[in-house]
Formats: C-alpha cells, sequence, structure tokens
C-alpha cells in the first residue's frame, strides 16, 4: 500500500496567483466567477431543459468567439462598491436640480408648445430607455465571462436611472399641465409619431 501525498489546497484567487502581486478589488470580485461555462450542459441541468437548451444554442454556440473572454477587462476597473459611490454623487446632483426645478414652480411657465413638444418627444423617451436597458440585461445573463456581465449589469443599471428619470419628469409635468396628457398619451405618440419610428425599428 502506497502513501498518498497530501495536496496543497488551491490559495484563494489562485488564478490570479501568476501575477505575483496583490490582486485589485477589481480583480478579486470581478475575474473567472462565471461557473456555468464549465461544464458541457450549462448550470449542471439535464440535457433537455429549456434553459439549458437556450444556453447551448444562444451562448456556448455563439458564432461570435474569442479564444479567452476571461481576458476581457473593464479599463474604469468598476465594481458594485465603487459605482454606486460614483452615481451617488450624481444622483444627489440631479436630486439637487430637480429640488430647484420645483422650488422656482419651473414647468408652470413653460409654454403651450414646448409642454407639447416635450410630450411628443421627452417623455415617450422611456420606451426605447427601456428596451434598451432590458437589453443589457439580457446581456448579463447570457455573456461568456464574469467581467463582461460585470459591464452590462452596470449599464443596465445606467439605463434604469434614465427610465426612472424620465418617469418622475413625467409626473412633474403632469402636474404642472393636467391637460396635455402627460402620463397618458406616451404609448400612442411612441408608437404613432413619425420621429419615434426609426427608433421603434431598431429597437
Amino acid at each position: 500500500m502506497t502513501d498518498t501525498p497530501d495536496l496543497k489546497p488551491l490559495k484563494t484567487w489562485s488564478h490570479l496567483a501568476g501575477q505575483r502581486r496583490r490582486p485589485s478589488e477589481y480583480e478579486i470580485v470581478s475575474t473567472n466567477l462565471l461557473w456555468s461555462t464549465d461544464d458541457e450542459m450549462p448550470w449542471s441541468l439535464a440535457p433537455d431543459v429549456d434553459m439549458n437548451q437556450w444556453y447551448l444554442k444562444y451562448r456556448d454556440a455563439c458564432p461570435l468567439k474569442h479564444e479567452d473572454w476571461n481576458a476581457f477587462r473593464d479599463p474604469d476597473e468598476l465594481v458594485y462598491r465603487t459605482y454606486n459611490i460614483m452615481q451617488d454623487g450624481q444622483e444627489a446632483y440631479v436630486d439637487g436640480l430637480l429640488d430647484e426645478h420645483n422650488a422656482r414652480g419651473h414647468d408652470g411657465d413653460l409654454s403651450a408648445a414646448w409642454l407639447e413638444s416635450l410630450a411628443l418627444l421627452y417623455t415617450p423617451g422611456r420606451y426605447p430607455l427601456h428596451a434598451l436597458q432590458m437589453g443589457s440585461a439580457y446581456l448579463v445573463q447570457m455573456a461568456p465571462a464574469s467581467t463582461i456581465i460585470n459591464c452590462a449589469m452596470l449599464q443596465s443599471a445606467d439605463q434604469l436611472r434614465w427610465v426612472s428619470r424620465t418617469a418622475y419628469r413625467t409626473k412633474e409635468l403632469s402636474l404642472a399641465a393636467p391637460d396635455m396628457g402627460f402620463g397618458e398619451k406616451e404609448r400612442a405618440h411612441w408608437e404613432g409619431h413619425a420621429a419615434w419610428q426609426g427608433f421603434r425599428e431598431l429597437m
């Protein structure tokens, strides 16, 4: 009977050990985290499960190929923590602008012509913005590397913020001009106004 040699356990972040330096926060929380690409069957489910078939066809068998998707790095090295710090400051600034608008009664001074333009060309914008947000969220599900997923996730968060701000302004405008159809006619404008049809086709 032979002795089995003791195997040394892998160190934390062993996939980064070749760099011979302490890994950055970005590398620790962003790289090589997508385990569903390691197996022949994604998510370790039966081959005939619909979700598995979807991932096999649209991610694993995608014609867009790269020898090492995990080599991708975000040049800004954003992670959830730093993204929130950055966007918290920006959101606070936008909140201040909106508060100042309200304090000055800004919307009440808008002309009827400008209100009509906003109703036709601004507030329906939440539709294409939401479509972009859903596209980014889909990329989060289908990307072949965790570093790509992180970028798409933060992009999706950006677009959701835009949707939220547009919806907020729509409500404010509806209070200032209740007869202009704000919050009621956006879908009709999105589906029927000539200015939006190119965007609808693109989406």
